[in-house]
């Protein structure tokens, strides 16, 4: 596997931070949608907030990371088509969470590509994993239910992104390696199946 050669640290420039704010701040209104009607705790709604941010702004950060390792220009970027379906899915009860993506250029072989690519999907499963973990001993509180639609969430964020066509993560990962694609993918839809079982138990 071709690893990076250096570590560098993030660079960020100011049309990114603001396209990243822009991005989060409808991810993050789309996740809590799902949260309607299902919680009055105002620290519920919080922690729910604080985890589809993250959600969304890690998966980036990991694509941007792993390509500025490899030397390549890396920024996120939001797209008017993503920004609209986004946005209209805070009201809708379809929802399409892809405000943007990180825009890579310089010279980038299949390898390098799959692996930028599965760095993001990575992310949203450890954080779902980690979520689910914690359900157990935050049964019957206030926040279980917050930080089980963030579970779904980054569940549902892995395996969107996954899918192998079009400009999705799982198109790269899929040309790059098909074993790691399919594993990634399977955990992902059972991640996402699990914690809306769980959902649909309420």
């Amino acid at each position: 596997m071709l690893l990076p050669t250096r570590t560098r640290s993030l660079r960020f420039s100011t049309t990114e931070i603001e396209h990243l704010i822009l991005g989060t701040a409808l991810v993050t209104a789309a996740g809590v949608s799902f949260l309607y009607g299902s919680t009055s705790s105002a620290l519920a709604l919080l922690i729910a907030t604080v985890v589809f941010a993250m959600g969304f702004i890690l998966h980036e950060l990991a694509h941007k990371y792993v390509a500025q390792n490899y030397g390549l220009w890396a920024e996120f970027r939001v797209n008017t088509f993503g920004v609209i379906l986004t946005a209209i899915s805070v009201v809708s009860p379809f929802k399409f969470i892809a405000p943007g993506a990180v825009v890579i250029s310089g010279f980038a072989d299949r390898e390098r590509m799959g692996l930028t690519a599965i760095a993001g999907p990575i992310v949203n499963v450890v954080i779902a994993m980690g979520l689910i973990s914690l359900l157990p001993v935050l049964a019957n509180t206030a926040i279980y239910i917050a930080i089980l639609y963030g579970a779904a969430i980054n569940a549902f964020l892995a395996l969107f992104n996954l899918i192998p066509f079009s400009i999705f993560d799982g198109r790269k990962v899929y040309a790059w390696n098909k074993r790691y694609w399919i594993v990634i993918f399977v955990v992902s839809l059972l991640l996402t199946l699990y914690a809306y079982f769980l959902l649909g138990m309420f």
